[in-house]
Formats: structure tokens, C-alpha cells, sequence
């Protein structure tokens, strides 16, 4: 019920020569048996009820004068205008009136923020009264952040659901419980259930939630508040509802779930990286046995790069690594498995040979770097901006190469502050970073940038090699 397919950068590798990197291209995709099983979904919202929820993010039409103190923070009273929670009430009602939810679909929904709470079990979607007046309860709660618990409790009620389970998880602040976030986040990953991290506005913590999602394969996304006119790949606060939206009809497709891989090398061949290249872009965690590579949605291929490190060999061809995939399909109650693939390369010495590279592999290889340029040169930032405008010229003219324009576009920007006022904004920092895990492009033959690839030297110096 899965297709696969694995394509090398390289067919041909110089023989008698240490060090060499190989990037293969996994892809996945199920099959139309599969596809056309829609899974029973569990989805727990785990929704931040902290006082800061309570901030305007879109423009108001008329303004009082007036203010208020919650949680000992002022808030400016006006008229016409939604706050943060305002928009998460919206969104959830918006929800459980689509068509997208099936009257078997399970819902629950658990709040934090001093203290984290079941405001609703998990029940079916066909209680729509029931739900609804659930969602109408978050507002009157408030607090501190206390996300750690508050994902214990999501977890605490997934652990009891089956079919296709997945955690939303919403906040706007810092978490106060930072331990608690990370034992959370390893259970949800041992228990194989995806995380879409939402963060509103800028006071949260972006390393956390995108370690988060890249621990569970899941997603991260970014709102900004209207008022702002946020950059794209960036949300306005009011793309909110279709946000989550999109997220349920993710959710319904993918038809595969629980994907484990199995990697098994030859002597002196290293697997060093697993990166979820597409549809979003998340690492694998390789210390987890098999490597937990997440879900495949119906009509499409998931693609992984995997990296490896190879030693000198003389001229021969071998296989150096066979690999298994273990997977199951909740619409029909199967686990299944794909037998062994082998990994196969040929060492020459023929030159010409070992110079033909695959485009489409390198274009993803590329893709996948921008985060990484992106994420030294936030660091850079602190310390030495004239470095890190040159290091983020350097994830920008990969953008522009693979055609990925709203990438572009957020790079101009960091780039643009980093030469007037040598720093990099909060609000910009975290668009560019959260933007290289989720503007994502596919790649192929006709992409952008086909025929410019880096040369041996900048792959090594790309990777660490």
C-alpha cells in the first residue's frame, strides 16, 4: 500500500577517495488502496488561555480611550476589533461547522495557563452543541503559560483514542514549564503523533516549538497580528481559521501513518541525517529506533534526503546500505511493511562518470540547507552582523535559484535590517526561520535552478564535511 522510490545524487562515486557524501532522495507515497481509506481522526486542540490572549490583532474601528488590566498587563479597550482568542473561538467554530469533520471524528479540547484543564473529553463530531459550547468556555479562563502541562494533558487524552491522532497546539507566550514541554514532546513522539505548533505574535519561543514539531513530524506555523502587516511566508492573524482549517483536511490526508525506517550500512559507511524535505521540512530523530519519519498524505510523494558519509573503496560496484520501511494505514486497521531496499552505488575511477549528479536531489538538498544558513546566521546576529548578512546572501541565492520568491522576499527584509540597524527583528527572525521548514517547494525536473548545482567543495563545506 506504499510506494516507494530511492534516488542517489550519484550513481557513480570516485573510487580511492575518503570522505565522499552521498545524498539519497526517499520517496513515499500511498497507493490507491490506501488512499482511498480516510482515517477516523483524533485531534486534541491544546489551547494557550494565558491574559496575553487577550490582545488586539486586528484593526480596530473605533477606539475608546479606555483601558484594562489583565494579569497585570494593560489592554487597550476598543470597538470592532478581535483579540488573539477572539480568533481562536472563531477558528474552532469554523471547524465544527465544515464539511471536512466526519460524525466519527473525535475532538477534545484542554486549555492552560496557570493551570492546564480538560474543558472538553474527547467526543465525537456529530455532539456539535456539545463542542461548540466547549469552545465558548475558553474565554473565561486566564493566567501564565504553563504549555508543559497543558500538553501532558493533551497527551493524557490521546493515549486513550486510536485511527489518525494528532495534537494543536496554540500559544502566544513564553512557556513557564520548559521541562515539562520537553518530557511531553518525547512522549507524543514515542507515541508516533504529530504536533502543528501555532505561535501568535513574538513573545514565543520559536527553538522550542519548531524542536517540537520536528520531534513529532509535525508542522510549525507563525501568526502575526494584523496591525503588523506581517510578510509572507508569515500568517495575518485573521488567516487564523483557514490555518487550522487546513490543518484538519492535512490531517484527513494522510492515509499513512506511523512510518518507521530501518537502516542497516556496511562497514565504515555512516548515516549521519534524515530531513523531511517535503511537503514540510522537519529532522529525524536518528536516536530513535526505527527513525520515525511521521505520516504520507494521498496524492502526492513525502521525500526525505538521506546522508550519508562513505569510505575509500577501490573501483567496484556495492551495495551499501539495505533499508526497511514499516508502516500502517488507520482507515483499514493494516500495519504492513516494504521489502528491503538496497542501496547501490558504483566507485570508478572514471572522472567523467563520478562528475553526472542528479539535479532533482541536489535541488532538495539545497532547499534543505536554507534552513540551516538561516539558523548560523540568527546566531551570527548577536555578535557579528556584517557575517551574518553574508551568510543570509547566501540562503537567499539559494531561494532565488529554486524560484522560492516568498522566501526571497523574507530574506531581503532580515538582510535589509541587518545593514540599518545590525540586528535582526523578533518578528523577522522567526518568519525566516519557521519559513524554511514550511515554504517548501517541490522540486523536479522543471524546477528553478536545474542546471546550476554546487560543486563537491560547497557540498562539503555545506554539510560539514
Amino acid at each position: 500500500m506504499l510506494e516507494t522510490r530511492l534516488q542517489p545524487h550519484r550513481e557513480y562515486l570516485l573510487a580511492n577517495m575518503p570522505g565522499q557524501k552521498m545524498f539519497l532522495a526517499l520517496k513515499v507515497r500511498p497507493e490507491a488502496q490506501a488512499a482511498g481509506a480516510r482515517p477516523q481522526l483524533a485531534i486534541a486542540f491544546v489551547v494557550d488561555t494565558s491574559g496575553s490572549m487577550r490582545e488586539v490583532v486586528t484593526e480596530p474601528k473605533e477606539r475608546t480611550g479606555q483601558s484594562v488590566r489583565v494579569d497585570g498587563k494593560e489592554y487597550e479597550v476598543v470597538r470592532g476589533a478581535k483579540s488573539k482568542m477572539d480568533l481562536v473561538v472563531e477558528a474552532l467554530q469554523n471547524l465544527l461547522n465544515s464539511r471536512q469533520l466526519q460524525p466519527t471524528d473525535r475532538l477534545a479540547l484542554i486549555k492552560f495557563d496557570d493551570h492546564a484543564g480538560v474543558v472538553q473529553p474527547f467526543t465525537d463530531a456529530a455532539h456539535k452543541a456539545r463542542l461548540i459550547a466547549a469552545v465558548e468556555q475558553l474565554p473565561q479562563f486566564s493566567g501564565g503559560t504553563h504549555m508543559g502541562a497543558g500538553m501532558l494533558e493533551g497527551m493524557k487524552q490521546l493515549q486513550k483514542e486510536s485511527g489518525s491522532r494528532r495534537m494543536i497546539l496554540l500559544t502566544d507566550g513564553q512557556a513557564f514549564d520548559e521541562p515539562l514541554v520537553e518530557q511531553a514532546a518525547q512522549a507524543l513522539a514515542e507515541a508516533h503523533i504529530p504536533v502543528t505548533a501555532i505561535g501568535v505574535g513574538d513573545d514565543w519561543n520559536d527553538d522550542l516549538l519548531t524542536d517540537i514539531t520536528d520531534r513529532t513530524q509535525g508542522r510549525p506555523f507563525h501568526i502575526v497580528p494584523d496591525t503588523q502587516n506581517p510578510l509572507p511566508p508569515s500568517l495575518k492573524a485573521t488567516e487564523l481559521p483557514k490555518a487550522i482549517l487546513g490543518e484538519l483536511e492535512n490531517a484527513a490526508s494522510e492515509v499513512i501513518t506511523n512510518i518507521g525506517l530501518s537502516v542497516r550500512t556496511v562497514k565504515d559507511v555512516t548515516l549521519d541525517r534524515v530531513t523531511r524535505v517535503y511537503p514540510t521540512q522537519a529532522e529525524v530523530d536518528l536516536k530513535a529506533k526505527p527513525y520515525p519519519l511521521g505520516n504520507a498524505a494521498k496524492g502526492d510523494w513525502t521525500v526525505f534526503i538521506l546522508e550519508f558519509t562513505l569510505p575509500t573503496r577501490p573501483p567496484a560496484r556495492i551495495r551499501i546500505a539495505q533499508m526497511g520501511l514499516t508502516y500502517e494505514v488507520p482507515g483499514q486497521g493494516y500495519r504492513g511493511e516494504v521489502p528491503p531496499l538496497d542501496v547501490v552505488v558504483e566507485f570508478t575511477t572514471d572522472e567523467t562518470l563520478a562528475a553526472r549528479i542528479d539535479p532533482e536531489v541536489m535541488q532538495w538538498v539545497q532547499q534543505r540547507n536554507i534552513e540551516q544558513l538561516i539558523k548560523q546566521a540568527t546566531i551570527e546576529a548577536r555578535t557579528d552582523p556584517s557575517k551574518a548578512a553574508k551568510t543570509l546572501e547566501l540562503a537567499r541565492n539559494l531561494t532565488v535559484k529554486l524560484g522560492n520568491t516568498a522566501m526571497t522576499r523574507a530574506l531581503d527584509q532580515a538582510v535589509g535590517e541587518l545593514k540599518s540597524s545590525k540586528t535582526i527583528s523578533i518578528g523577522t527572525a522567526k518568519t525566516i526561520k519557521i519559513g524554511a521548514k514550511t515554504q517548501v517547494l517541490k522540486q523536479g525536473p522543471e524546477a528553478a535552478g536545474g542546471g546550476d548545482l554546487p560543486s563537491d567543495e560547497e557540498i562539503r563545506r555545506m554539510t560539514g564535511a
